[in-house]
């Protein structure tokens, strides 16, 4: 399995445990200072064996095409500028293997613009080192690049919409 943009590395634990003794999780993300923090983060769990991090950019994965059953992105997508969403998307694809799902977490435009999101798309547009993310057509995206939607689920977050999306491989290499 492959998170992409795992951050402080909350979802590694889960997903660690999740894959079994026989399964195995790469974390990437561009921040080195993220990748030290979710180092530290998994030094005091029992899961060496199965998660490894590695520093790189989700528009170039560094890895052979197939080689993934399964990618996962939780609040990551909507940090790429929209002109890179499929490119990502694209990436992703190409790693995962015949089938392989992705499961991803964003803020969402989906189902209507709150005030909530439309201000904080605003907070985004003006200051967008602090407010580095804005909502996305989640779905829209991953059927532009070209997955199959599995499930959809649309829930809320302080007025803000968030979809969770499974999405699976449709193509094969």
């Amino acid at each position: 399995m492959l998170e992409v943009g795992f951050g402080t590395g909350h979802a590694l634990k889960d997903l660690g445990e999740r894959v079994g003794e026989a399964g195995f999780v790469v974390g990437l993300d561009i921040s080195t200072g993220m990748v030290q923090a979710a180092k530290k983060r998994l030094k005091t769990l029992d899961l060496a064996d199965r998660v490894c991090l590695c520093c790189g950019d989700a528009g170039v994965l560094p890895f052979r095409g197939g080689v993934f059953d399964a990618s996962f992105m939780g609040f990551t997508l909507e940090l790429f500028d929209i002109p890179e969403i499929p490119q990502v998307l694209n990436e992703v694809q190409r790693v995962l293997s015949a089938g392989g799902r992705l499961g991803v977490v964003s803020l969402s435009k989906e189902g209507g613009r709150s005030t909530a999101s439309r201000l904080y798309e605003w907070a985004h547009g003006t200051w967008p080192v602090i407010f580095d993310c804005r909502p996305i057509y989640l779905e829209a995206s991953l059927r532009g690049a070209g997955y199959g939607i599995v499930a959809t689920k649309l829930t809320g977050m302080m007025g803000l919409k968030v979809g969770t999306v499974v999405a699976e491989k449709l193509t094969t290499d």
